[in-house]
């Protein structure tokens, strides 16, 4: 079963416990604190999505590959989600990854690298 998928991609070399969701968070557009100390919240009318995946022990060709799919600053983007126990597709902001690297060889390995997506739309299935 896919966990992640970019249009017809899908991310196989997941590292174990690397799948991290945070379904339907509250998107609070503002927040005031009042003078007895209680605080007010707005909220927007969409709830978010943040999904948080660590890929492992990529050799250079497959970094190459996994990385071209996280070039855009959004993008749409299907996921499993374990609220509905089925494929979602939104859309996501991208936060571009900081990789470490285990050997600097004729094919390169790469350790991990942690890849975030925060939801910032809906996608119409029309």
């Amino acid at each position: 079963m896919d966990l992640l998928k970019h249009g017809e991609f899908s991310f196989k070399k997941i590292l174990s416990g690397g799948y991290n969701i945070i379904e339907d968070e509250p998107d609070i557009v503002s927040e005031v604190t009042m003078a007895d100390g209680t605080i007010k919240r707005n909220y927007g009318s969409m709830p978010k999505t943040s999904i948080t995946v660590k890929f492992s022990q990529l050799d250079k060709n497959t970094y190459k590959e996994y990385m071209s799919h996280f070039l855009q600053n959004e993008d749409i983007y299907t996921y499993f989600s374990l609220k509905q126990q089925k494929m979602l597709t939104k859309k996501f902001f991208v936060t571009f990854p900081e990789t470490s690297v285990l050997s600097i060889t004729k094919n390169h390995r790469y350790d991990e690298f942690e890849v975030k997506l925060e939801q910032c739309g809906e996608v119409s299935n029309d």
